[in-house]
């Protein structure tokens, strides 16, 4: 038997798991990644190392590889597609509001950088080192340059809404 009739006859496992993995999208794909994970298995695989079947050894990689792509993926769409909140949007009025120079004037210094920073499309990861301080302490000041220019935003908003009404 040759290494493409065994991939050939692990189809209906591969298929299997990613049912089992509700995976709905990109289904080629994630069948291509685990015929390449059968392949990986077959040339790793030792009787002699292992307590399992070759089928057993194949099924675990297979998931496994699937499970990785599916974190892969979501890290990726989290980072790059844009989000529907709309907590930035700039008021619609008369004046020229600038979001940058309103954040300069509410944030301290540390809370300005992270939203520059955000701003160039700095990672997290990265804003921490260039900040100089751990990933935890750049989340926590992040949420708080977040809050504050929410509620700094929301009161240009009913003051907007109000002066529509007088």
């Amino acid at each position: 038997m040759t290494v493409n009739d065994k991939i050939t006859s692990y189809e209906p496992m591969i298929h299997s798991i990613v049912q089992q993995l509700n995976i709905l999208y990109d289904k080629d794909e994630y069948m291509q990644i685990g015929r390449i994970a059968v392949f990986e298995a077959l040339n790793k695989f030792d009787m002699s190392k292992t307590a399992c079947s070759e089928s057993q050894f194949v099924y675990t990689l297979i998931r496994q590889r699937l499970i990785d792509e599916i974190r892969k993926v979501s890290r990726y769409q989290e980072r790059y597609t844009p989000v529907e909140n709309n907590i930035l949007e700039t008021p619609a009025s008369g004046d020229s509001y600038n979001l940058e120079n309103t954040a300069a004037k509410i944030l301290n210094t540390r809370e300005y950088r992270w939203f520059t920073l955000a701003l160039s499309g700095y990672s997290l990861k990265e804003t921490a080192e260039i900040l100089g301080v751990s990933v935890s302490t750049a989340k926590n000041v992040r949420r708080n340059a977040r809050a504050k220019l929410e509620g700094e935003l929301f009161a240009l908003r009913v003051n907007t809404c109000n002066s529509l009404y007088i």
